[in-house]
């Protein structure tokens, strides 16, 4: 639907101007491109045949500026390459970039009347654009299509947290849309599989959109961990969707469940989580805490198997407690620990 609107706004644009037209995105690849008007080049055919940019009339516009501008710019014509002069309207949508605007001009530049029609035009193509190209890009990035660096290009950079709505799959995408149309930054989002997956920026508050597109769905929500940047994207989805799987299957999470605060759904969704970890360098101390847990917590019986004294375990229980930042009066804890040495065991016979 998006590129079908771009496509009506840029024939009606080229048949008011008289000249041939075409729209980028940031990969360099034709979204749309107008029926023919006035002089056609040799470039033009062969991006239209290949709907995309041939490598070295990329260069030769990169050369030129086009990369970094923020008004339009005329490129000279290349005979080399077969390639007219153009020009090169940026398409910006609330400050980002988000493809840029071609005009064969030839022989001939356009008048300022045309020019000021072109520009007023580019800004409504570039808000349809960017309407779906931060969703296309994300899609494109959670699945492994597009490298960082050209995702950066559209969902800009630094921390970044993800939001996984768990609900039916009908309507769900245009409950999300209609949700995050309030907003006056609306987050770019996607749907994969049966989840609607939102990308916040570090600073935005994502419990609060959590609780409001939970409402709105009618059902669960799974917020990552905040992480670094873009690169640890598939990671903050994997974490995102984990909770909420984790929010639909305990009620007690709520209708927002936040990765940090899973207790043992957390364990379960990630069996190799490093809760241990910090313990393997101790084998005494991971002797310890299972004997005591395998007890009940019969702190006794432990120091009685393991030829302690009660001094000593309690020495031994509460550098646990440090190390693993868990508390053993905390029965969600307990659970939690118990099952990591059950799965460290499990896993150890099973990868042996």
């Amino acid at each position: 639907m998006i590129v079908h609107d771009v496509q009506n706004l840029l024939d009606s644009l080229a048949v008011t101007v008289g000249r041939g037209m075409a729209v980028d995105d940031l990969e360099g690849r034709v979204v749309a491109h107008s029926v023919h008007h006035g002089e056609v080049d040799q470039v033009r055919a062969r991006a239209i045949l290949s709907r995309s940019v041939p490598a070295e009339v990329a260069a030769w516009q990169e050369a030129h500026g086009v990369a970094t501008v923020h008004e339009p710019i005329r490129v000279p014509a290349n005979p080399a390459l077969g390639m007219a002069a153009r020009l090169c309207v940026p398409l910006l949508h609330r400050g980002r970039r988000v493809g840029s605007l071609w005009v064969i001009e030839g022989h001939g530049p356009l008048s300022p009347e045309e020019e000021t029609r072109t520009v007023h035009d580019a800004v409504a193509i570039a808000a349809l654009l960017d309407g779906g190209g931060g969703s296309h890009t994300l899609h494109r990035l959670l699945g492994g299509e597009i490298t960082v660096r050209r995702a950066a290009d559209v969902l800009g950079e630094g921390a970044i947290r993800v939001l996984a709505v768990r609900a039916g799959r009908a309507g769900l995408e245009e409950a999300v849309g209609d949700e995050l149309a309030r907003m006056r930054r609306p987050p770019a989002f996607t749907v994969l599989e049966r989840h609607a997956v939102v990308l916040l920026n570090g600073g935005e508050d994502a419990r609060a959109l959590g609780e409001s597109l939970a409402a709105r769905t009618h059902g669960r929500v799974g917020a990552s961990a905040l992480h670094p940047g873009l690169e640890s994207a598939r990671e903050a989805l994997g974490e995102a969707v984990a909770s909420a799987r984790a929010a639909a299957a305990e009620p007690a999470l709520g209708p927002v469940a936040c990765w940090p605060d899973l207790g043992v759904y957390r364990l379960l969704a990630e069996p190799d989580a490093a809760l241990l970890g910090a313990l393997r360098a101790h084998p005494a101390l991971v002797d310890t805490l299972e004997t005591y847990l395998d007890r009940g917590g019969d702190a006794q019986q432990t120091a009685r198997l393991l030829h302690l004294h009660r001094t000593s375990l309690y020495y031994r229980l509460a550098r646990i407690e440090e190390l693993t930042g868990r508390s053993l009066k905390d029965g969600s804890h307990r659970l939690e620990l118990h099952l990591a040495l059950k799965l460290a065991r499990w896993n150890a016979v099973r990868n042996g």
